[in-house]
Parts: structure tokens; C-alpha cells; sequence
């Protein structure tokens, strides 16, 4: 099903990545954790997951804009920090396919995944039905 990937190309040696992918799948499980204690569950697929309320729907275009202008605030600190650092003939923090990896990962993000679902939220919101 994945080709030629194979669990060797998981980069277990970049610290970096790796407290990435603890963090984010620590933090899922914080969440699911909450919505689970506080039994939120039944409310969260009934009133938002399969509402047709265009307004609704906007809110969590606008939810994942909002998670997603996280992730590229991340990936633009990470450069920044990758260019003060390497500026002055020092090495920076990150490997140089990793910087190239950052950055085109921002750019994407930053387009397709924050920009595109926060115009379509808003216009959720604005635009009555």
C-alpha cells in the first residue's frame, strides 16, 4: 500500500521531528481525553460534525484556519530561527533538506490550508442563505 516506504525512513535521529510528533500525538490524546471526560462526544457529532447550518460550517472552516495559521506560525519561527543562527557561518538547527522541507511545507500550509479555508468560513458566515 505505501510502496517502498518502510518504517526505516520514520527520521528517528532529528530530535526535532520526533518532539514534533510527540507533542502533536500527545496533545491529540490530551483533547480526545477532554471531550471523552466531559462526554462531549454525542453533542460534537449531533449539533457540528453533521450540521448543514451554513454558519456552523463556517465556524470550523475557521477553527482549522486557525489550527492550520498555528502550524505555519511554527514553520515561519523555525526558519527564522534556522537564519539567525546560520547567518553569521554557524550550522542553525536544522539540516539543509529539512530547511528546504519547512519551507515549502509552510508555503503550502499557509495557502491551501490556512488562507483558502478562512475565506471559505468567512463566506460561510457572511453570505446568507
Amino acid at each position: 500500500m505505501l510502496g517502498k516506504l518502510t518504517i526505516e525512513a520514520v527520521p528517528y535521529h532529528e530530535p526535532i521531528i520526533m518532539v514534533a510528533l510527540g507533542g502533536a500525538g500527545l496533545l491529540g490524546l490530551l483533547i480526545a481525553g477532554a471531550i471523552t471526560k466531559y462526554k462531549l462526544w454525542g453533542y460534537l457529532w449531533k449539533e457540528w460534525f453533521t450540521s448543514v447550518d451554513h454558519k456552523r460550517i463556517g465556524v470550523m472552516y475557521i477553527i482549522v484556519a486557525l489550527v492550520m495559521l498555528l502550524r505555519g506560525f511554527a514553520d515561519a519561527a523555525m526558519m527564522r530561527t534556522q537564519q539567525a543562527l546560520a547567518g553569521n557561518g554557524g550550522e542553525g538547527v536544522l539540516p539543509p533538506h529539512h530547511y528546504d522541507q519547512i519551507f515549502t511545507a509552510h508555503g503550502v500550509i499557509m495557502i491551501f490550508f490556512m488562507a483558502m479555508p478562512f475565506m471559505t468560513g468567512l463566506l460561510n458566515l457572511i453570505v446568507p442563505l
